[in-house]
């Protein structure tokens, strides 16, 4: 198996050097540096059938370029009065126990918060 997985990826390797820009770009941002990686994992997922596998990552990079996936958080919030008042009446609760099995309970009001980091 270790062979033909080898030979899987070395092919699926071969496909994605062929892309054209807008392309491999995303992939970029979708491996992160761990190109390897993530040809594997899309192989997994299609139990090491290239062309399947090339096909699913194909139609996820679409879907990335199609939906501005890469330059979401670059865009401003708009309307951000609306977005503001929403956040404002937000109120987070957490409760648990600790390891002495004291009862703890935190409450935020999300207010205090910027808008940026609720992204």
């Amino acid at each position: 198996m270790a062979a033909a997985s080898e030979e899987a990826i070395k092919q699926f390797s071969v496909l994605m050097e062929q892309l054209e820009e807008p392309l491999k770009t995303t992939f970029q941002n979708v491996h992160q540096g761990y190109p390897r990686g993530t040809l594997l994992r899309f192989l997994k997922a299609r139990e090491w059938n290239v062309p399947k596998a090339y096909k699913m990552l194909m139609d996820c990079l679409n879907w990335r370029l199609q939906n501005e996936i890469d330059s979401v958080l670059a865009k401003p919030i708009l309307p951000a009065d609306l977005y503001r008042s929403i956040r404002d009446t937000l109120l987070v609760g957490l409760t648990g126990y600790s390891k002495q099995r004291v009862n703890l309970s935190m409450h935020l009001v999300l207010g205090s918060v910027p808008l940026t980091e609720h992204r």
